[in-house]
């Protein structure tokens, strides 16, 4: 028997870890290849100015080696990661706005992660049921 709190679980950890690995490809993206990422298809844009990341090495080494943690406690869930202190610093008008934390943590988020639980639970469960009979029926006993 199947049971659908596990499941839901397993669903939003996949939806979360995918995200999570989007926010840190955004973010390499924007550090290395100086542009930003916008709207739910990621789409990039040509940023002007300097590149951001290339002083010291040490964003684009957090960035390249994400470090993050995501737990299932109850009915919540947490994502825990780490990055360096200055990468907050770099979305402030003065220093550039270079959109690369806040804009793509909050933006992929809550227009992907958020949307797809939302919306996509549902289907998700229907495949995984489906898959599972077809299994099933496919067993030699």
């Amino acid at each position: 028997m199947i049971s659908e709190n596990i499941t839901k679980q397993q669903f939003i950890i996949q939806v979360l870890e995918r995200d999570v690995r989007n926010i840190y490809k955004a973010q390499l993206a924007i550090a290395q290849q100086n542009v930003y990422i916008k709207g739910k298809q990621l789409k990039r844009v040509k940023a002007r100015g300097p590149k951001i990341g290339v002083y010291s090495g040490s964003l684009l080494e957090s960035l390249q080696n994400p470090d993050y943690l995501i737990q299932a406690k109850g009915e919540s869930f947490i994502v825990s990661a780490g990055i360096v202190k200055h990468m907050r610093f770099l979305d402030m008008k003065k220093f550039g706005n270079r959109k690369i934390y806040n804009r793509q943590v909050w933006g992929i988020l809550y227009n992907n992660a958020l949307r797809d639980i939302r919306n996509n639970y549902g289907k998700a469960i229907y495949d995984y049921l489906g898959e599972t009979l077809k299994e099933a029926f496919n067993q030699k006993v």
